[in-house]
Parts: structure tokens; C-alpha cells; sequence
């Protein structure tokens, strides 16, 4: 997939995801992590790299190298769902997310509300983001590996939509890509141990 890019750069890694509160809250954990306003990634040493591919794929189902294919769910929500002080998620998607009591919410990207939709509440110190009871949405681009993964959740119905297949050739050249990648990775991460043994 290429919407989470690693790009190394001597002995720090530069993480490229969709913004995800989940994965905000866990790439905090890994040593030395800043966020770097100027590129919009994630700046990490290059030794975390595994710990944070791990955190991709629990959070996003799929990390620079892995892709298991994607599939379209729509999501039917019964009654309200909110967060206190953090972002509504589901298959590493952003659903709502607010800033504040009378923030209102955004939405994610990869989502669509066909019925109800998002919004924020809760008291000014205590805010939430919320989604609306009886909301329908569409979620593209889910990672098969968490939609397998996934446990239900009483009030949330889930169902596929679509299972996106792309052709072989697309395919091919995303692996490539991810394989050249990796290559160019190991080059510096070999660099890198020649000019400091």
C-alpha cells in the first residue's frame, strides 16, 4: 500500500502513515520519537524500525513491506459511539475526531458517511468525538488482516462490500517497489555500519 512510507536517512528513519490517534499514542513509546512538522512524519532512530513496522501493522493492518489486499466494509452503527478525549477508530480508520465540545468532528480519510455522521460533545473539559447512532458508513481501503482480525462489537454491524482486486501487473510493481525499498534501506543501514564499525 502506499499510503505508509519508511524512508531511512543514515541512523533515523522517517515514518510516513494517515494520521491515527492510536498510532500517535504508541510511536510516542519508541525511544527518541519526534514528530517533524516540516516533512509531516515521524522521525525515529533506524534500530526502531521493527518495533515500529510491528506498530503499523497492529494499528493499520499492514506496514511499508506487507500488504495482505484491501477490502470495502459498510458499518452500520446502532447506537452512538463516542471517545472521551480521543479519536472514534475502527479498522485503523479515523470515523470521528474532535477537539473539542463544540469542535464538531472530521472524519478520516477512506470514510464516508451515507447516513448519519460525526460530531463532537461531552463538556468543555471533558469533550468527546462522536458518532451518531444509526450511522451507515462506507470504509475503503481496509487492510484484510485486521478486517480478519477483528472481533465484532455489539451495536456495530459489519459486512464487505467489495474486495478490491487489482490486477496483476499493479500488483507486481507495488511489490517491486516495496522490494526495491527495502534494498535501498539495507544499503544505508550497511553504510551506515562501515563508517562506524
Amino acid at each position: 500500500m502506499t499510503d505508509i512510507k519508511i524512508k531511512m536517512e543514515g541512523r533515523k528513519a522517517k515514518l510516513y502513515t494517515p494520521y491515527s490517534s492510536d498510532f500517535v499514542a504508541r510511536i510516542k513509546k519508541v525511544g527518541s520519537a519526534q514528530w517533524d512538522r516540516e516533512c509531516r512524519c515521524w522521525t525515529i532512530p533506524a534500530d526502531a524500525v521493527p518495533a515500529a513496522r510491528e506498530i503499523m501493522r497492529d494499528v493499520y493492518g499492514h506496514d511499508d513491506q506487507t500488504d495482505d489486499g484491501v477490502i470495502t466494509l459498510r458499518v452500520t452503527v446502532d447506537q452512538e459511539l463516542s471517545e472521551s478525549g480521543r479519536d472514534v477508530c475502527l479498522f485503523g480508520k479515523c470515523l470521528a475526531h474532535a477537539s473539542g465540545r463544540d469542535s464538531g468532528a472530521r472524519i478520516g480519510d477512506d470514510v464516508a458517511y451515507i447516513h448519519g455522521g460525526a460530531t463532537s460533545g461531552g463538556s468543555r473539559s471533558c469533550w468527546s468525538s462522536i458518532v451518531e447512532a444509526g450511522s451507515v458508513i462506507i470504509l475503503s481501503n481496509v487492510s484484510k488482516r485486521l478486517y480478519d482480525a477483528y472481533t465484532p462489537i455489539d451495536g456495530i454491524h459489519v459486512e464487505i462490500v467489495e474486495e478490491q482486486q487489482e490486477n496483476k501487473r499493479e500488483k507486481l510493481l507495488k511489490e517491486k517497489a516495496q522490494l526495491l525499498n527495502r534494498l535501498a534501506e539495507i544499503e544505508s543501514l550497511l553504510s551506515d555500519l562501515e563508517k562506524n564499525p
